[in-house]
C-alpha cells in the first residue's frame, strides 16, 4: 500500500471519530428550592460535529435526568427524556409534583416547541404518573437554573458538583442562567 493510500484512510478514519456517536453519562448535584442538596443521574446523547485538528461540537438529540430513590421522602417520578436541554428541576410540595424548565439549543429546537413567546417549556409529574409538558408557570421567571445546560461533547466528570456548575454557567446565554420573562432570540 502506498503512502496516499494510507494517508487516505487514516484521514476517513478520523472523520469517522470525529463525528461519531456522543453518549455522555454523569451524576449532578441539584440545590432544590427549598435548599436541599439531591444528586440526579444524568445523561445525553447525540452526533459530533467535529474537525478535524479541532475540538468541533455537537448536536444534541436527547437529554434525561433520572431521580433515584426518594430524596425528599417522596414519590420518585420516571425518568425524564426529551430532545430539549433541562435548566430547572425542583419539587412543588403544594402540589405534590415535580417539575423540569428545560429550553433548546438551536432555532430547530425553538421551531419544534411552536416557537412559544419565551424559550422554555415546562414538564411537571404527579405521582404514579408521567411526566407532561404544561404551560410555563410565571411563578417560575426569574427562577435561577439549577442544572448544567452546556454540557462537553468530549464528556463530564463522573459527578459535577454545584461549584463547578456555578463557575461554568457564568459563560452561558442568559436565557440558560435563569427563566426569563422576556426573550429577544435569534431565531
Amino acid at each position: 500500500m502506498n503512502i496516499t493510500k494510507i494517508v487516505a484512510l487514516a484521514l476517513c478514519a478520523l472523520a469517522l471519530v470525529a463525528c461519531g456517536d456522543v453518549n455522555l453519562f454523569w451524576s449532578e448535584e441539584v440545590v432544590l428550592s427549598s435548599g436541599q442538596l439531591i444528586v440526579v443521574k444524568r445523561g445525553a446523547t447525540g452526533k459530533k460535529l467535529g474537525e478535524i485538528g479541532g475540538s468541533g461540537g455537537w448536536e444534541q438529540k436527547e437529554m434525561w435526568v433520572e431521580i433515584k430513590g426518594e430524596p425528599l421522602g417522596v414519590f420518585t417520578p420516571p425518568t425524564w427524556r426529551t430532545a430539549y436541554v433541562p435548566m430547572l428541576l425542583d419539587y412543588d410540595a403544594a402540589r405534590n409534583e415535580w417539575l423540569i424548565v428545560a429550553t433548546f439549543y438551536t432555532c430547530q429546537g425553538w421551531t419544534d416547541l411552536g416557537k412559544p413567546k419565551l424559550p422554555y417549556v415546562e414538564y411537571r409529574v404527579a405521582e404514579k404518573g408521567e411526566w407532561r409538558a404544561v404551560p410555563l408557570e410565571s411563578e417560575l421567571y426569574g427562577r435561577k437554573a439549577n442544572m448544567l445546560t452546556g454540557v462537553r461533547s468530549g464528556g463530564e466528570p463522573s459527578l459535577v458538583t454545584v461549584p463547578d456548575k456555578t463557575t461554568r454557567d457564568r459563560g452561558a446565554g442568559e436565557k440558560f442562567r435563569s427563566v426569563l420573562d422576556k426573550w429577544h432570540g435569534n431565531c
